[in-house]
């Protein structure tokens, strides 16, 4: 109730930007989501909640391999781990030694293989007024996350009309970014999951033409805003400090992985282009470097912390054994 409170008292002294409470964790629950899809007809991931780790062996025989384990809710992120690609059964063991709880629950989910999309969409009282649509060219972790390169590309009306349908089911209004898996040989898509609020790449939509914040605020005042009928097609975007972060994550892997070494190949002979300017990074400016140098410095620490709790959990496992 608190939290519904507060919604209505800042709605009454400023334009809110989201929706109610109870409709935001509604996408927030990414289980709820998930089921609403499902009712709209459109296909998602096989998907199970796990409590404790004990249920992820029971599976192992059942579910079929690799999965995504995953937070339930993105309120309530477990960070030690915030999202794990498990492709078998010792994967599971060795991510999970000792027995423990999910407080709260994960999701685990089989492994969808394909391209990842974003349809971006801005709803005013049920009506879409812009649309957008990007494909997701690197991903950290390479497997399948989040955006490190990414182009802008044709709207694909079916991805359009299913993710319409599915924002007025859940009565959502405002900006969200609906995402996908297409699998490329014959075109199918999976639903992943909404992505309530202002995306990552949004810089990117506003490059190819399509100004989402600027259309959200006129409507919130009063305003019509004049929206393109057409944006620029191949429009690319990248974020340096994620390649970094996506470096790194590929290093680690490559030692158990054959795909991780084939991508790692692919990205040290691509990463000239990341110098070249050809690509912008949003937050790179001459005029104004902070931006960049305090993401690049945020990476680092990041990295830097999950290293250092990896070399712990490395050592006291020793310690027992």
């Amino acid at each position: 109730m608190a939290v519904i409170d507060n919604y209505k008292e800042f709605r009454d002294l400023a334009k809110v930007g989201c929706p109610p409470p109870e409709i935001s964790r509604m996408v927030l629950e990414k289980s709820r989501t998930l089921g609403m899809a499902d009712q709209c007809g459109i296909r998602v991931p096989k998907t199970k909640v796990i409590s404790n780790s004990e249920q992820l062996r029971d599976l192992c025989s059942s579910f079929p391999f690799p999965w995504v384990l995953k937070p339930r809710n993105k309120e309530l992120t477990v960070e030690e781990i915030k999202s794990s690609f498990l492709k078998t059964a010792a994967e599971v063991n060795f991510r999970f030694p000792q027995p423990r709880d999910f407080n709260p629950p994960m999701l685990l989910q089989e492994y969808c293989d394909g391209v990842g999309v974003g349809v971006e969409l801005l709803i005013h009282r049920g009506e879409c007024l812009a649309a957008f649509q990007h494909r997701r060219l690197e991903e950290v972790p390479y497997t399948g996350g989040v955006s490190v390169t990414a182009v802008a590309e044709s709207l694909d009306p079916v991805l359009f009309e299913n993710s319409l349908r599915l924002l007025r089911a859940l009565q959502w209004e405002g900006p969200t970014m609906v995402e996908y898996k297409i699998k490329p040989e014959d075109g199918t898509s999976v639903l992943m999951e909404i992505n309530g609020r202002y995306w990552g790449t949004i810089s990117l939509a506003i490059a190819a033409g399509i100004d989402f914040p600027l259309y959200h605020w006129q409507v919130l005042h009063g305003e019509t805003p004049s929206i393109p009928k057409a944006y620029t097609i191949g429009t690319r975007w990248k974020w340096t400090a994620g390649h970094a972060w996506r470096l790194h994550d590929l290093l680690i892997t490559a030692r158990g992985s054959r795909s991780a070494r084939s991508e790692l190949l692919c990205s040290l002979s691509g990463a000239a282009k990341l110098l070249d300017g050809s690509t912008p990074d949003p937050l790179f400016s001459a005029s104004d470097p902070m931006p960049a140098i305090f993401d690049c410095l945020q990476v680092w620490k990041q990295l830097s912390y999950a290293d250092t709790n990896a070399l712990l959990r490395r050592l006291r496992n020793r310690s027992r054994s």
